[in-house]
């Protein structure tokens, strides 16, 4: 493998003179390419046109239009500014200079982190485009897009990117080949929809991101009743065309979306915009959207497995009574019965029952959903924390690589995998794998620099790292964007506690308690909170969690 060079979220080989995000190749005229190693060759210093033209162009006499035309092209394969630059600096009169840092990887380190950015096609699903009448059916549109992404996560040797980096980029007018680059991704899924009364239009295109050519689009006009019916079309086309030949009978059959009333579905597809976002009134609000397709089809396993989501959710994050729990088990136990092959009940089950410290029962049912999909990257997560959470560190690290092998977009798994690593003893292991976490760290916060979660844990990410200061500003940064995010407070209090503050640690974990939260299990097992375990104040608060 050729020894690499990174800057932000690009690697070039100069060997080769290519140039990668992730696993997409940014594809560049051989004479750009070459521009590029010249000017990383001496990043940092002018380059001037007479060395440029020299080492490019090696004697063949050319004007300066075919510098500037390179430089234009190297400019926006980069999605960099001539008047703002991040990258190529205009030195007047003497020639260009790279201004990014850079840094300079060797063969037997990218190969550690390589099993972390997988090969095969790469999909990402925007949510789709409202276009009814009242431009109220956000929620359809989203969970159409989810419904797809989740279908497609079944078929095998193909990488799709999670909800959380593609719904970055909404409504008409994206730029197919900039969101390929940003998401590293070879094709887009993109549509609209526009529903009236029990009328839907659904459009769809396929786009190759290289070229913004579509590869396939179909317009399905359809009652609202057909909408499953739909959704299985799209994926079953889409799948066999990125994939190449036809599907097997096991994928075929887990793209099949289960089936219930268009009423049901919509409670569904509300109850589970909601879950996403974790705070009170957000739970509060998936719950009653859950219930209500529970009350019109009591048979609907995907909604029992969201209800208990929600349950187990708000127990985990906000301290709820054991009512919570006893709640999250009732309707986990009611989605298994009433569907043992989705794996979401199972995920929903093991996730109940480690909150429950029933570790090897949640274990059972982990293992059931990851058999049913294993691309199901909730399963590998929740399993590796189980894990963590009972102190089977070394198999949580081995999940915790599942999990971002499964999502190659994910940070936060990434960042606990070099923690794992990192309690284990396998120190070089877990400098690699901090490393990728703060690649995919950085590609999130160009997508969304208010993204809390990445900001707060990325800190402890640039701690390991040695950067202390950008540490303390992403930190900064998260705890301003919202002072009583649980997340923030939760890794603020383990970046002091690193940092041998352990006061600032203390009260940090004072109030993300006084807020409701209660994840003892965690806290038991950090390495982050072991300065902090003799102090009476920790002790206390330990008390009060059991």
């Amino acid at each position: 493998m050729n020894r690499a060079i990174h800057f932000h979220d690009f690697r070039f080989e100069p060997e080769s003179t290519r140039l990668w995000v992730g696993s997409c190749e940014v594809k560049l005229t051989p004479k750009a390419a070459m521009l590029l190693g010249a000017l990383l060759e001496r990043a940092g210093e002018p380059v001037s046109k007479e060395e440029l033209f020299a080492q490019v162009w090696r004697g063949t006499v050319v004007s300066d239009d075919a510098l500037v035309t390179c430089i234009q092209e190297l400019r926006k394969a980069l999605g960099d500014d001539a008047k703002q630059p991040r990258f190529i600096e205009t030195r007047h009169r003497r020639g260009y200079r790279f201004a990014a840092p850079l840094s300079v990887v060797q063969p037997e380190v990218d190969a550690a982190t390589a099993a972390l950015r997988p090969a095969g096609p790469a999909i990402a699903v925007l949510p789709f485009t409202d276009m009814s009448p009242g431009r109220d059916q956000d929620y359809f549109c989203e969970g159409l897009a989810e419904e797809l992404i989740d279908a497609l996560t079944h078929v095998e040797g193909l990488r799709v990117v999670s909800r959380s980096a593609s719904f970055q980029f909404r409504g008409p007018g994206v730029d197919v080949k900039e969101v390929g680059l940003l998401l590293g991704v070879d094709s887009l899924l993109e549509g609209s929809v526009r529903k009236a009364g029990n009328r839907l239009r659904i459009t769809v295109q396929l786009i190759d991101t290289a070229t913004a050519f579509h590869k396939w689009s179909e317009r399905f006009d359809r009652n609202l009743d057909d909408v499953f019916a739909v959704q299985d079309e799209i994926a079953g086309q889409v799948a066999s065309m990125l994939r190449g030949g036809d599907l097997s009978g096991r994928e075929r059959r887990a793209l099949r979306r289960t089936q219930t009333a268009s009423d049901t579905y919509e409670y569904f597809l509300r109850g589970r915009q909601s879950l996403h976002r974790l705070t009170r009134p957000a739970l509060e609000h998936s719950r009653e959207m859950f219930r209500h397709a529970i009350e019109i089809d009591p048979e609907y396993a995907p909604a029992w497995a969201g209800l208990a989501m929600m349950h187990a959710q708000r127990f985990e994050w906000w301290g709820s009574s054991a009512g919570d729990l006893d709640e999250a088990e009732r309707a986990s136990r009611i989605a298994m019965e009433l569907d043992p092959e989705l794996a979401d009940a199972h995920v929903a089950r093991g996730f109940t029952l480690s909150l429950r410290r029933e570790f090897d029962a949640a274990e059972r049912h982990f293992e059931a959903a990851i058999s049913i999909n294993p691309q199901l990257f909730d399963a590998h997560y929740l399993f590796a924390r189980s894990c963590f959470a009972r102190g089977q560190v070394e198999r949580s690290a081995r999940l915790f690589g599942s999990a971002a092998t499964v999502r190659p977009d994910d940070f936060q798994s990434a960042f606990l995998h070099s923690q794992s690593l990192r309690m284990l003893g396998r120190n070089e292991e877990a400098r690699l794998a901090n490393l990728e976490s703060l690649r995919r760290a950085e590609r999130i916060l160009a997508l969304n620099p208010r993204e809390i979660r990445t900001l707060s844990l990325g800190s402890g990410a640039l701690q390991e790292a040695g950067d202390m200061e950008r540490a303390r500003a992403w930190m900064q940064r998260a705890l301003e964007i919202d002072p009583e995010d649980l997340s923030a407070l939760f890794n603020a209090a383990c970046l002091h506690t690193k940092a041998g503050e352990n006061e600032q640690a203390i009260t940090l974990l004072e109030r993300a308690l006084g807020l409701g939260c209660g994840k003892r299990d965690w806290i038991e097992h950090d390495p982050d909170y072991d300065p902090l375990r003799g102090d009476p104040r920790f002790q206390a608060m330990m008390a009060r969690l059991k």
